[in-house]
């Protein structure tokens, strides 16, 4: 199976379906493909407006992935439609979804809590440029910054408010 452009990122297989992104530096555009892990047809193509920068995350039917002019994009596993899509400028994380609620980083210093099945934002947390992809255990999200503090954010899932920073530099 050939891709229109440079193959971006890890891809990912999904109930016998394999999710492939690709990227047109010169157009900044980029492509998400859905292609039979069996045969090697191609499913659907899904065009977003900016690069892909992020890995893919596949969840209850939606793939999510955001670009790098700030979409968060939810993309429907079997046909390929866009469900919705979240802007929150230049996202610097791959998507997390844990119980409905999609968690993502953007290089503003923002993490987001955003409905999976809506894509309205649920809550925002102010940090410092997101500097992983978050993790979500016991109704936690750990996420760390990449700022001149580097710390580690302990957040509450459902509310957004801060449970404990550890600073990493020790400022």
């Amino acid at each position: 199976f050939e891709v229109e452009n440079d193959p971006f990122g890890p891809l990912i297989v999904v109930d016998g379906i394999v999710f492939v992104g690709d990227r047109d530096t010169d157009s900044d555009e980029s492509n998400l493909y859905a292609v039979d892990a069996e045969t090697g047809s191609e499913k659907w193509i899904f065009k977003s407006d900016g690069l892909i920068s992020s890995d893919l995350t596949v969840a209850d039917g939606t793939v999510f992935f955001g670009d790098f002019n700030g979409f968060l994009y939810a993309v429907d596993t079997e046909t390929g439609q866009e469900e919705w899509s979240f802007i929150a400028y230049n996202f610097s994380s791959s998507p997390t979804v844990v119980d409905g609620t999609v968690f993502v980083g953007s290089n503003v210093g923002k993490l987001y809590a955003v409905d999976a099945e809506t894509g309205s934002e649920e809550w925002a947390f102010e940090t410092g440029k997101i500097g992983s992809s978050p993790t979500v255990a016991d109704g936690t999200v750990f996420v760390s910054s990449a700022d001149d503090n580097h710390n580690l954010y302990a957040v509450d899932a459902e509310t957004g408010s801060e449970e404990w920073i550890f600073e990493i530099n020790g400022s």
